[in-house]
């Protein structure tokens, strides 16, 4: 890994992120990038914020990442690599352009914690990206705080999980602090059998002490997941963003989009390709 990019909009959530991301960065010697989408403020779809112009809201914006490079300067110490970047457009936008080098890439975002219909409805831009990007992505919820990766937990279903992207990242953590890695999969059918044929790949990939744990759980998979997690004291959850049909996109939330919701830990989420 060579470059983390992690995006602020300069509040509390993705503040945690950023430092999250700083701490990381530090550890693995990377460059740390700072991104902020500058935009004039809209109101409604008919209305647009003519009080500020452009260059107030970009010079504001300048100010507010110089401040927050400093702040997390000071508190890694000069052996951090870090750069602020200020740039009007879309997140969105924004990030897919500046990932050069998918495989020596992580980026870091926040996420709120929000009610079921603004989730569903809203989503967020982390959760909007889980899968959409060439890179990992990790999900940082706003209370988390970096720990030593000791315990990971790969939640995996019964199909192929990719062996590139991502998983040299997390064989190096993994080496670093010489982690467990436990491979967790919820049983959704009574009769299903207990197959870890998807995960061998990976197993032998990253090599160390690893499990495998099948749940019963078929009514509520993440709850399922995020109870293992609480009895486990997992650091890091490891997910794989699947590209669903349009049925699901449209009736139903992803596992990858409420596991980053709910869950009180990182989400490390790998694209599928």
């Amino acid at each position: 890994m060579k470059t983390i990019l992690a995006t602020t909009d300069f509040t509390q959530e993705s503040r945690a992120a950023v430092n999250y991301a700083a701490r990381l960065a530090l550890i693995n010697k990377c460059e740390l990038q700072i991104l902020h989408a500058t935009y004039i403020p809209v109101i409604s779809d008919a209305f647009i914020d003519v009080t500020v112009t452009l260059d107030e809201v970009e010079k504001s914006d300048k100010e507010k990442m110089a401040d927050l490079v400093r702040h997390i300067q000071s508190k890694q110490g000069p052996a951090l690599r870090i750069k602020g970047i200020n740039e009007v457009g879309l997140t969105e936008e924004l990030l897919k352009e500046k990932i050069t080098q998918p495989e020596d890439t992580l980026v870091v975002m926040g996420v709120k914690h929000v009610d079921k219909f603004s989730r569903a409805v809203f989503g967020s831009t982390a959760t909007s990206l889980a899968g959409q990007i060439p890179c990992p992505l990790m999900i940082i919820p706003p209370e988390a705080r970096f720990r030593p990766w000791k315990k990971l937990a790969f939640a995996f279903d019964n199909k192929e999980i990719p062996v590139k992207s991502g998983i040299r990242f997390i064989k190096e953590m993994a080496g670093r602090y010489g982690s467990k890695l436990h491979f967790v999969h919820v049983m959704s059918i009574e009769e299903e059998t207990k197959d870890s044929t998807p995960i061998s790949a990976i197993r032998d990939i990253i090599g160390g002490e690893s499990h495998v744990h099948f749940l019963e759980g078929k009514d509520d998979t993440v709850a399922t997941v995020r109870d293992w997690i609480r009895r486990y004291k997992a650091n890091v959850v490891v997910m794989v963003a699947r590209k669903h049909n349009i049925f699901w996109r449209m009736f139903n939330e992803s596992h990858t989009k409420e596991m980053a919701f709910e869950s009180s830990v990182p989400v490390l989420v790998l694209p599928e390709n």
